[in-house]
């Protein structure tokens, strides 16, 4: 009797046991029926290229903050979670992977480059989980799947747009040319394609020349180009590397129309820049003109951020792209999406969202329509839209 006594109340601690470990499962498990949020993650630039994922960032935050202050998505707050990419392809998949496998997104806004977005995409459509990027330019993105989404104008649509206005900017029938670009995935593909732009034109580049991200000097690539003085300079890269370069090209004495891209589109470089910046040409996917109010209301609250942290980053641009992300978004959830397959629906049938960078549509492989190339070149220190 005291072996059976034993053996019955052994098993009762088992049964016990065995409840108490299904019922905490229960508690733990997502109940996003009752959840007073709606979460979305991020992959930015937040250490290396902060320059242009800081602003990213703020513009994310200021779009949470606007639609929380308005009463949130259906009575929930919208929250959050940001990742650093660190320029690299590794730590952009592990971010998107912890992203959907840990924090349990159902939207990711990024990665910013090309080469992050490409690598995490196949993440992203395997799960069902949509990514827009802000700023991926790669012609290659339009492939990427149909979880992908990209909000700014793929880069062979820009330089197309840039060396059309180049040319007719210099006032010539046969101008010269000439490519210094940065040895990166995007430098070349921005090179690659000025190339093919300018032979459309019957303009072969008097000289091509190459720099490293990092370099600071210029002078022996600015000297392999200096003979001819071309009429243009197409200098692709980002501004760390292109405002000295200029700088450095007009104290050798070349005059030609310098010609930038997307990493040239910051009040830093004019201040990097200097002097040299003036006249400037590269393209934009914003224009803070936009008397729209929508866009008005935008900018104030991106100025009222700038003057709280004066020491951040000031890239209204990639600001805005992010900010009409999650506008997307919550218009998304609000109608209801409450998956990524819900969320990639929305955006697929979407007609002329009202963002700030434009009047958002998206064709059938997920490449943002908004109408023109946005232009703009510096003119007494300052971008105008031309």
């Amino acid at each position: 009797m005291k072996h059976l006594a034993q053996t019955l109340t052994i098993f009762c601690v088992l049964l016990l046991l065995g409840a108490c470990g299904s019922d905490e499962n229960k508690q733990t498990a997502p109940t996003d029926n009752v959840s007073d949020t709606i979460t979305i993650g991020a992959v930015l630039r937040l250490s290396r290229g902060a320059s242009d994922g800081l602003p990213a960032r703020h513009g994310m935050e200021i779009a949470v903050d606007q639609i929380n202050a308005a009463g949130g998505i259906n009575g929930k707050k919208l929250n959050i979670i940001f990742y650093d990419s660190k320029d690299d392809s590794t730590t952009a998949v592990n971010a998107v992977q912890k992203l959907i496998s840990v924090d349990k997104v159902q939207a990711i806004v990024g990665p910013m480059m090309s080469g992050n977005v490409l690598a995490s995409a196949p993440l992203c459509n395997r799960d069902k989980v949509v990514m827009i990027t802000p700023s991926g330019t790669s012609p290659k993105i339009s492939q990427a799947g149909p979880y992908v989404f990209r909000l700014c104008t793929p880069i062979h649509t820009q330089a197309n747009a840039l060396v059309t206005r180049a040319i007719a900017l210099t006032g010539k029938n046969n101008p010269t040319a000439a490519i210094v670009y940065s040895n990166d995935p995007y430098g070349k593909g921005c090179k690659n394609l000025f190339v093919n732009y300018l032979q459309a034109q019957d303009i072969t580049p008097a000289g091509i020349e190459t720099f490293q991200r990092g370099d600071k000097d210029f002078q022996a690539q600015l000297t392999n180009i200096s003979a001819s003085n071309p009429d243009m300079l197409f200098f692709p890269g980002y501004l760390q590397e292109t405002a000295p370069l200029i700088s450095q090209a007009r104290q050798m004495g070349l005059t030609g129309l310098s010609i930038g891209v997307f990493g040239d589109m910051a009040p830093q470089y004019i201040h990097l820049a200097g002097t040299a910046a003036e006249n400037h040409l590269n393209a934009s996917e914003y224009d803070e003109a936009n008397p729209a109010e929508q866009n008005q209301k935008f900018v104030a609250a991106y100025k009222e951020m700038l003057a709280k942290n004066p020491q951040t980053s000031d890239n209204i641009m990639f600001a805005s792209l992010t900010y009409d992300a999650v506008q997307l978004l919550a218009s998304a959830f609000a109608s209801g999406a409450a998956s990524g397959e819900g969320i990639q629906s929305y955006l697929d049938k979407v007609e002329n969202f009202p963002g700030v960078t434009g009047i958002l549509n998206f064709d059938t492989n997920g490449d943002v329509q908004k109408g023109e190339v946005y232009l703009f070149q510096v003119k007494n220190g300052a971008y105008k839209k031309i």
